[in-house]
């Protein structure tokens, strides 16, 4: 985790709504609980093609992964991922992002008065 571009990918990710709600039911599970994508679908009222296309989004991101059982893939939240990227955005977004967009802003001449 490094940059605001990682930060911008994560952010595109959970734009989705769909893609939100899967997240918000595996956070849902108890730990190791992992949901088959028949079930996730059910659960958001979309195809199972649907859900396995933002399953894809989410875990390229490393926030979710698959584990297969039978012929099935069950796929559950990778929560310390998610904990990363929460901290991750509190580092970049919190107070402390604020106070570097007013020096930076200080510094070029272009203060914005809706800043300061």
């Amino acid at each position: 985790m490094g940059d605001m571009r990682e930060l911008a990918r994560f952010f595109r990710a959970l734009g989705d709504e769909n893609r939100l709600r899967l997240v918000s039911l595996l956070t849902q599970q108890e730990s190791g609980h992992a949901l088959c994508v028949g079930r996730l679908a059910r659960e958001l009222g979309v195809t199972p093609s649907a859900v396995s296309q933002h399953l894809r989004v989410l875990k390229d991101l490393g926030l979710v992964h698959p584990e297969r059982r039978g012929y099935r893939l069950h796929y559950f939240l990778d929560s310390e991922r998610l904990a990363i990227y929460q901290q991750f955005v509190r580092e970049q977004l919190g107070e402390d992002f604020v106070i570097r967009e007013r020096e930076q802003l200080a510094q070029s001449g272009c203060e914005d008065p809706v800043l300061s």
